[in-house]
Order: structure tokens, then sequence, then C-alpha cells
């Protein structure tokens, strides 16, 4: 199992779907993808964003119920996810440990941009509904999310490949990632 993660906007789900589109066995899953399936039937959540400002106790039981869904899927798969969960509490983390615990890792993969780079493409991208960030709280936000990558590696002993991925340099970024996944 591969765990992709990176400041949103980072591109990490750019990176993956390329990917996705040249290795069509491979299986990609979106961590919050699944945790919004859960609770879409069991709490009516309307859209993702909502997930964030449910009560810490429900939010915990998705992420659980979320990595047993993923870990039925077998071996050698492809989580998308957040480092950390910007919310009114504070950053959560995206992966804590008793999500870690359930789960086989074979290592971690950091998609980097700048956060001059990251801003712009928020900026740019009308699809998605983000908290506006200043590059002082993206700052913060991608020390914060380094900090978590770095201690979920630590946990289950795995290793850590950080891929920079700026405008304009896709097919580099895919390249890394590429030599990063053995499917």
């Amino acid at each position: 199992m591969y765990i992709v993660m990176g400041t949103p906007g980072a591109g990490k789900s750019t990176v993956i779907k390329e990917f996705k589109a040249r290795h069509p066995d491979a299986q990609v899953f979106n961590f919050g993808t699944v945790m919004f399936e859960i609770a879409q039937k069991e709490y009516g959540i309307a859209n993702r964003d909502e997930m964030r400002k449910m009560r810490r106790d429900k939010f915990r039981e998705l992420q659980s119920r979320a990595a047993n869904e993923l870990m039925k899927m077998g071996k050698g798969i492809i989580i998308d996810t957040h480092a950390s969960i910007n919310t009114a509490d504070g950053f959560y983390p995206g992966m804590p440990n008793y999500v870690l615990s359930k789960l086989t890792i074979d290592s971690f993969i950091y998609v980097h941009a700048s956060v001059e780079t990251v801003l712009s493409r928020r900026l740019r991208d009308t699809t998605r509904r983000r908290d506006i960030e200043s590059l002082q709280e993206l700052r913060f936000h991608e020390s914060v999310n380094l900090a978590m990558v770095c201690s979920y590696a630590s946990y289950v002993n795995a290793p850590i490949k950080f891929i920079i991925n700026e405008d304009g340099k896709l097919e580099e970024a895919i390249k890394q990632f590429e030599e990063c996944v053995r499917i």
C-alpha cells in the first residue's frame, strides 16, 4: 500500500490521475472519498467539506471505517489522502495511529510544490471549495504536513519519497512516482 500525501494544491491527485492513465491496472482510492461514501449513508452528509465540521468522535469513526474498507482492497493499492485536515479545532491528523495500525504500508509518497505554486493553483481551480489561506498560512500548513508524514513513517517504519511537482514539471513528477510504486 502506497500512501500519497501533499498540501492541497500540490498536485498529488493530478500526479496519481496521470499515473493511473498510464497504468490502468493500478488500484487507486481516495481516503476522503471512502470516508464520504460512509458519511453519506450513515449521516446524510451532503459534501466532503461537511465532514470537517463533524463531531470529532464521528470523524474518527469514519477514518477507522475507511481504513477497514481499504484493507479489504488488497496489496499494492495507492491511497490519495491528506497528511492533515485543517478544522475549526485545529489541524487534525489525516492518518492517526488508530488508522495506521490497521494498514500495511509499503511507503509514503509526499508530493510537494512551492506555496506560491499551490496558492496559484488553488486560485485557478474553480471546481473545489477550499478555505482561502495566505502564503504565511500555507507555509505553516506545509510544515504541519511535513511533521505529520514524518511521524506516520516513523510509526509504521516506512520510507518517505518526496516528489517535487512545480508548474510545467508534471512529467518529471510522474516519472518519479512511477519509480516509487511497484504494482
